[in-house]
């Protein structure tokens, strides 16, 4: 009786400790790890405009599974080892993101990643204009694997902490703001697909070889 009881104990840690598969949003080392209170993080000021500091900002970091998306929180703090990061914005009535998503993964982030770029994809509306958290979660993980997409995504519903970056209209949806480690801004354009940012990004990765 005392074997047989302890074979169901132990089953029942393993089906517990597996519970359900969860991926994340692309394959950042830990990019949720960190609690928002790192020491390292550049002191205020702060600001939202081109040369200022950004804030250690909190999203929600997307996890994609088979039982549905889940989430995480991440900061700004979590990029603090990367050279350069490419902060994007989008959502999912915007066609100039969908454009843009297209060339994202092989054409900047498998580019440079090796280099210390990192991106970091924030969703704030899905393709219905909604931003209720789970459905965009939900719609997020779409997005990921339309466009095959490994690197951070994360949601923002309503762009409630993104919106002090850009206006998040048509007009000025997609948001590229590029940063260094020093959590500076280096580029920031919004409602285009730049077609200066490689320049600009392998400027902000040469300055740190």
């Amino acid at each position: 009786m005392l074997r047989t009881n302890t074979m169901y104990c132990l089953i029942a840690l393993m089906i517990s400790v597996s519970g359900c598969a969860w991926e994340t949003g692309g394959t950042d080392k830990d990019a949720g790890d960190q609690d928002g209170n790192n020491t390292n993080y550049p002191p205020p000021p702060y600001g939202t405009d081109y040369g200022d500091t950004i804030e250690n900002f909190r999203l929600d970091e997307v996890l994609c599974g088979t039982g549905g998306a889940n989430s995480r929180a991440i900061y700004a703090a979590n990029f603090l080892d990367a050279k350069a990061t490419l902060i994007t914005v989008h959502a999912g009535w915007c066609s100039v993101c969908k454009s843009q998503a297209t060339t994202m993964e092989a054409g900047l982030y498998q580019k440079y990643k090796d280099q210390g770029f990192r991106i970091l994809l924030v969703m704030f509306e899905d393709e219905d204009g909604g931003s209720e958290k789970q459905a965009l979660m939900d719609y997020t993980c779409t997005y990921r694997d339309r466009y095959n997409m490994t690197f951070t995504l994360a949601v923002d519903p309503g762009a409630a902490v993104m919106g002090q970056f850009f206006r998040p209209t048509q007009a000025g949806t997609p948001l590229n703001m590029l940063i260094d480690n020093n959590m500076v801004i280096r580029y920031k354009v919004e409602g285009v697909i730049p077609d200066v940012l490689e320049g600009n990004i392998e400027a902000v990765l040469s300055e740190q070889d």
